[in-house]
């Protein structure tokens, strides 16, 4: 094996499948909100706000740490695996002292924000190792944060026999060994400075710093913002519904046929990440795969409208396409304001995240129950997302060649 794919294995695939693993256990709560719900004698809907606050906080850990996974990865791997360990224990103690606050301040806010660090610390050391595969290279550790759900269920149903108020006790005994092993061999090829003097001598005329402000202001920053909120956003509107209209009488889904489906859903996710990010590497612009995103994601959409029968196929596909946008923006982003302040740009990217996850389901909330168009007022409202989604993918086309000052 050739010493750099070698070392890049070791120090960036390894470290980075022990990380994201971990945190990714954040999209598995659903399976243990019932049972906390039960024990603490809550409401489940209570009970799953604690994942609705993990997702805003994922996002604004994202945004607000970028700054220390860019300096020192070894620094934001340890404050990130404190923070979500940390979590993973004041969730267990709310649990077993039957108080939701407790379980939001674990789960929602240090869980959140430690998961948001873990999240872009591997992403920025995996392109870097990987030069001409970053979209790839980028997508590996969010495909692994995809496999999180699957391995933190599994080991849920091998504990949930000590009972629920233990259980994420246990999370925090496996997951500190493994972020620690994480932390221990996550390692860039070159050091920042190395970095720098690179980015230099590729971009002569670039002003050096960098700044938030500036970047606010940038408009392709603030066009690939709108393309990721609009995008979350959309497939969390869409995958409660879906389930729904699968279960309804019109369409006539069997139970088995759901349970494949919603099992499909994990894998298809997972594919669309390194299905698109592969193809991304092919293209001679990068940032076309958003448009091919978009209108895959568009047409579906359109197709479901008309024929709603289609749902279970439409939920498969918008999966992919919602696991997609994940996998590609970090070298899109890249490929425009280039490698010295990645996990800042992307970090602060990320915040859409956040804030789609609080928007997302009450938006099909809200148009379907309480305005009262039901699901094919939300099918519609996914159709006019898309293509404004796809309105904005033209205005990063055209920023995406413009000169930036922003390195």
């Amino acid at each position: 094996m050739d010493k750099k794919l070698a070392s890049g294995f070791i120090h960036g695939i390894v470290p980075a499948f022990f990380l994201a693993v971990s945190v990714g256990q954040i999209y598995a709560f659903t399976n243990f909100a019932t049972d906390i719900a039960e024990y603490i004698g809550s409401s489940q809907g209570s009970v799953q706000f604690a994942f609705s606050l993990g997702i805003f906080f994922l996002g604004m850990g994202a945004a607000f740490f970028g700054k220390i996974v860019e300096k020192n990865i070894k620094l934001s791997t340890c404050i990130g695996t404190v923070l979500f360990i940390a979590g993973m224990i004041t969730c267990c103690m709310g649990i077993r002292c039957k108080s939701l606050p407790l379980i939001y301040l674990g789960y929602g806010f240090l869980g959140g924000l430690g998961t948001g660090i873990i999240y872009i610390s591997p992403v920025k050391t995996m392109m870097m190792w990987f030069t001409k595969h970053k979209a790839l290279g980028a997508s590996l550790p969010i495909i692994f944060f995809g496999l999180g759900s699957t391995f933190s269920t599994f080991i849920y149903s091998k504990l949930i026999r000590f009972g629920i108020e233990n259980i994420f006790l246990y999370f925090a005994l496996i997951y500190v060994i493994m972020m620690a092993i994480g932390a221990i061999l996550l390692k860039k090829p070159i050091s920042e400075a190395e970095l720098a003097k690179q980015q230099a001598q590729a971009n002569p005329g670039a002003q050096e710093g960098f700044s938030y402000g500036k970047l606010l202001k940038d408009r392709f920053f603030i066009h690939s913002w709108l393309f990721m909120f609009l995008n979350i956003s959309s497939g969390l509107c869409l995958i409660p519904l879906a389930k729904q209209m699968m279960n309804s009488d019109g369409i006539g889904y069997s139970a088995a046929m759901i349970t494949t489906i919603v099992s499909l859903c994990g894998i298809m996710n997972g594919g669309g990440r390194f299905v698109f990010a592969f193809w991304s590497d092919k293209l001679k612009r990068r940032i076309n795969i958003i448009c091919i995103i978009l209108a895959v994601s568009l047409a579906t959409m359109s197709v479901t409208l008309a024929l709603p029968v289609a749902i279970g196929a439409a939920l498969l596909i918008i999966n992919a396409c919602y696991g997609a946008g994940f996998s590609v923006i970090p070298a899109i982003i890249s490929d425009k304001f280039g490698m010295g302040n990645i996990s800042k740009i992307h970090g602060a990217v990320l915040s859409a995240w956040g804030v789609a996850g609080l928007v997302g389901n009450q938006l099909s909330m809200l148009v379907s129950t309480k305005l009262g168009y039901g699901s094919t007022g939300v099918l519609l409202m996914l159709v006019i997302l898309y293509a404004l989604n796809l309105v904005n993918f033209f205005f990063m086309k055209r920023l995406a060649l413009a000169n930036t000052t922003i390195h």
